[in-house]
């Protein structure tokens, strides 16, 4: 309001404002002109001065504005940290499962199979995919002696024609899956260029592609119903590249950044109860051809498949968005990506002795 008023006393002393009669000799039209400038120029200069006087109180009222939002935020951030520092006391519930579809991929062995049983114990209905009928029969089998149920499909997850005739026979067959567990995964331990096209296709397609593939034909059904929980086994190596496994961590780079991105698209659509976590494994034990020559081995864990699969699981049900195997290296690795990488590099070198 105060603007307005000032605009309409700019214009009406604009309108109003005089200067001296010309007289300026007949003919003198240099000096005619002069006269007119002048006028054109006190006209410009209050205007401008009314102008500046404008943008001074905008700039205050910004200033402030900007003030007031930096303390909100930081109040904000304040509140999230206690929030975490609270859960690490007290953790929060663990949702149930029991009753639950839960798919499984790569459930044929290692990983996929000890979350296949486990999940099984809890009373959770298991739904198991893999490439490998016989390995993936022999997981069914176990379940079933303990009591649970399970339903096998045989599916190369990179092949996106067949994931999507896989999860038409499950949604027609058995029903939508509550959780989903983008586990299976291949690995490749060589320098880049003893890589082999092929290997390198086959590493981004079942690491990466099949998460995607397998994620896009059950997220539809979370989404419309606001409830629903993603999970994809990255690694360590999807926060830090290393030497020799150059398309692995690229793969597992994706996967992270795959999760990173979904899990905010959930947000900015407001489906909170759709959960999108990212599992980070240093090592488990089933992979032989990689024997790390670590200086602080109490540090990296190197976990056996029972034991990474009970951590996975619980964090799962604590709706964890990121979970580190061993937990304790979560501040180590994000605390790593403030470093600049000469110093990261050096960290690394020291770690591995």
């Amino acid at each position: 309001m105060m603007n307005g008023h000032a605009d309409v006393l700019l214009q009406s002393r604009l309108e109003n404002l005089t200067f001296p009669p010309k007289t300026v000799p007949d003919g003198s039209l240099e000096a005619t002109t002069r006269l007119e400038d002048a006028e054109d120029k006190t006209r410009d200069k209050l205007k401008d001065d009314h102008d500046a006087t404008k943008i001074s109180k905008m700039g205050a009222w910004e200033i402030m504005a900007m003030v007031v939002g930096f303390i909100v935020l930081n109040v904000k951030a304040v509140v999230l940290i206690l929030i975490d520092v609270y859960h690490l006391v007290f953790p929060p519930e663990e949702k149930e499962v029991h009753g639950q579809l839960v798919l499984v991929t790569g459930s044929g062995q290692n990983l996929g199979r000890e979350l296949a049983l486990q999940l099984a114990r809890m009373g959770a209905k298991l739904i198991l995919w893999d490439y490998d009928e016989n390995h993936n029969e022999e997981t069914a089998d176990m379940i079933r002696q303990i009591g649970g149920e399970a339903y096998t499909l045989t599916c190369d997850i990179s092949d996106q024609k067949a994931v999507a005739a896989a999860a038409t026979r499950v949604r027609r067959d058995i029903g939508h899956p509550a959780f989903v567990f983008n586990n299976a995964g291949t690995y490749e331990h060589k320098p880049f260029l003893a890589h082999s096209p092929q290997e390198v296709r086959r590493l981004v397609e079942v690491n990466l592609l099949g998460n995607i593939w397998v994620t896009r034909e059950f997220l539809g059904h979370m989404v419309q119903h606001n409830r629903g929980h993603i999970v994809c086994i990255s690694s360590v190596l999807g926060f830090m590249g290393r030497s020799n496994v150059v398309p692995y961590c690229a793969s597992k780079f994706g996967v992270k950044g795959m999760t990173e991105a979904l899990a905010e698209e959930m947000r900015m659509e407001r489906r909170s109860g759709v959960r999108v976590t990212a599992v980070h494994p240093f090592l488990i034990s089933n992979v032989n051809d990689v024997k790390p020559n670590l200086k602080f081995p109490w540090l990296f864990e190197i976990l056996e498949p029972a034991d990474a699969a009970s951590r996975i699981i619980k964090g799962v049900r604590r709706n964890q968005e990121e979970i580190f195997l061993p937990e304790k290296l979560k501040p180590l690795m994000v605390f790593s990506k403030v470093l600049p990488r000469k110093l990261r590099r050096l960290f690394g070198d020291y770690m591995e002795s």
